[in-house]
This record gives structure tokens, sequence and C-alpha cells, in this order.
């Protein structure tokens, strides 16, 4: 082993910012964003928002996403999703703002369900 390789091997990994993954949540930034695959899994979670329902979807660049969407600002949005299936392709874009009272904005979400019929899309 070189003075190198064994220098690399010595540090820390939690001293070595290069070792910090990317964050796998999308964040729907400017309306018109927008994201799409294959739902993998559903699990509701608990956020310094508030309580959110948490789609992880497997993107056809073959990256797993968490889309979060918050209880009581989407509750809507997340009866809609039940209608989705482990395996089906679900796509969610940032449609607008809207004001929801008092001037507090919420990101209004379109979803899409495409069910897998056969073990095709």
């Amino acid at each position: 082993m070189t003075k190198a390789e064994k220098e690399v091997v010595e540090v820390d990994i939690f001293e070595d910012d290069s070792a910090i993954p990317e964050s796998n949540w999308f964040e729907f930034k400017n309306p018109g964003d927008s994201v799409s695959g294959e739902l993998l899994e559903v699990f509701q979670n608990e956020s310094k928002f508030g309580p959110q329902h948490v789609y992880i979807i497997h993107t056809k660049e073959g990256v797993d996403v968490n889309v979060g969407l918050k209880d009581t600002t989407h509750r809507v949005t997340i009866q809609k999703l039940k209608q989705a299936a482990i395996g089906d392709t679900v796509g969610f874009r940032f449609k607008e703002l809207v004001d929801v009272s008092k001037g507090n904005m919420c990101k209004s979400i379109d979803i899409r369900i495409r069910a897998k019929v056969n073990g095709e899309f």
C-alpha cells in the first residue's frame, strides 16, 4: 500500500465531508418542478413540519427519491394516492402556490397514477 493510499484509509469518515451522501428528498422549489417513477414504499413520518406521508419512488434515472406530503395541507392528495399500489408509476408536479389562510401559502401538488397491469406499465 502506498503512503497516499494509507492516508486515504486512515481519514476518519466523520471528518471527511466528501463522504456525506446527497439528500434523497425531492424538493418542489418552483412551479413546474416534477418527479415520477415506480412507487416502492409509502409510510407515515413525523417531521419538523408535522405528520406527513412519504412516497419512495424509483425514477427512470435509477435514483430512489422521497416525496413528503404534509398530512394537514395535502390530505386530499394523500387520499387520492391511496389508489396507487406498490409497483405503479406515480408522478408529482408542483402546480402553484395557493393562499390557504391569512397569507399562509401552500404548494398545490398535481398527481398522476399509472397502474401496473400484468407486470407491464
